[in-house]
């Protein structure tokens, strides 16, 4: 039996994470949902969104860490794939090949509009991909830009609605 690979990706607020727990839910089999150890803002040992709404995920630095436990589990859940390094990609098709589904949840790009590479290395092997959109803070038009609003300039910056904002790409380009 052939796996899958499901990409959910958006910018900041879209709704990546509440759609993979949706899909989770609407899963008749067991499942393994994963976060990376880097993601602390919420809870350390579950995914939750945005909403609050949160299931209980394994905390792993690899994917590869989860191979020992996938023997009759065929549904994969990863949130925050780009805080995954570039490995996420082959140990998806792996997972792939011993016939799960892995259903992905990433941003596509940074503040800076810049790609994460695993995500788009992602989004290139998938067998299906569905782009969110949030909805613009300035002008209600669909937003597709994660806008940093401190002055924090590493790539990875780990924050909420305090930190960052969906902007559509004019209002993104007008604060630029």
């Amino acid at each position: 039996m052939l796996g899958r690979i499901e990409v959910i990706t958006g910018c900041m607020f879209s709704g990546k994470s509440t759609e993979l727990l949706r899909r989770l839910h609407d899963v008749d089999n067991k499942f393994i949902l994963l976060k990376p150890m880097l993601d602390i803002r919420y809870s350390l040992d579950e995914v939750i969104t945005h909403s609050g709404e949160k299931k209980s995920a394994f905390v792993v630095n690899n994917v590869s860490e989860i191979f020992n436990k996938v023997n009759n589990i065929k549904i994969i859940g990863i949130d925050e794939a780009q805080f995954f390094s570039h490995s996420i990609i082959e140990d998806c098709l792996k997972l792939k090949k011993l016939g799960c589904t892995v259903i992905i949840a990433g941003l596509n790009k940074d503040y800076l509009n810049e790609e994460f590479k695993s995500v788009y290395g992602l989004i290139d092997i998938a067998d299906s991909t569905t782009k969110l959109y949030a909805i613009c803070n300035r002008c209600k038009k669909p937003a597709s830009r994660s806008h940093r609003l401190s002055n924090e300039t590493s790539k990875i910056f780990l924050g909420h609605k305090d930190s960052y904002e969906p902007l559509c790409k004019k209002c993104y380009e007008n604060v630029k």
